[in-house]
């Protein structure tokens, strides 16, 4: 039984891969037609992988066009092996009712809003008086007034924690939020459950 991971780089482009390193993972990176920019340091990461690691470049544009891709390419690949177990990495809400769907026909697969769900627990820095501070701030404002967009709302994370910290650990906090399902998107907007 093989493991495939599908990431959707259209809308989750912060990835570590060094955090599924030690997993025995097929990774496919789906790339947008117009993303023509990939950060140095997810290619040489990428190279550690060798075979395993393949980047699928999808052709044309518009909505939900690498959404489709992905969904074309997890049908073929269950049409051949329905016993590998598929995960899409992808904050978009929109791949549950075909994940659903994908269960019903008793075929292992999952949406993961991070890397973090996948990957070896790892023992780092506890973060939670950050996270709370955020999630606690998040409550106080109107549900109309939350951040809307991803990029807002790593600012808003920034703002409220009011220390410097690195990268890793900003998307750690949102990414936390996505994984107790307080934060999630569809079509590009966050949504709150709080």
């Amino acid at each position: 039984m093989e493991k495939l991971l599908l990431i959707d780089y259209e809308n989750i482009q912060n990835i570590n891969l060094e955090q599924i390193k030690k997993t025995d993972y097929r990774v496919f990176v789906f790339i947008g037609a117009s993303q023509n920019k990939i950060p140095f340091s997810l290619v040489e990461a990428a190279q550690n992988f060798g075979n395993k690691l393949e980047w699928v470049k999808i052709d044309g544009n518009g909505p939900n066009a690498l959404d489709f891709h992905i969904a074309y390419f997890l049908g073929s690949r269950i049409e051949r092996d329905r016993d590998s177990e598929y995960v899409i990495l992808s904050k978009d809400k929109g791949f549950d009712p075909l994940v659903r769907y994908i269960n019903k026909q008793n075929v292992k697969c999952r949406r993961i809003n991070s890397i973090i769900e996948i990957s070896e627990p790892r023992r780092s820095r506890d973060h939670s008086e950050e996270y709370t501070k955020v999630l606690e701030n998040l409550k106080k404002i109107e549900k109309a007034k939350r951040p809307r967009k991803r990029n807002t709302l790593k600012k808003h994370v920034r703002t409220v924690i009011g220390k410097p910290l690195t990268e890793e650990v900003y998307n750690e906090i949102i990414d936390q939020l996505f994984i107790k399902g307080i934060v999630s998107e569809e079509n590009g907007k966050l949504k709150y459950e709080i």
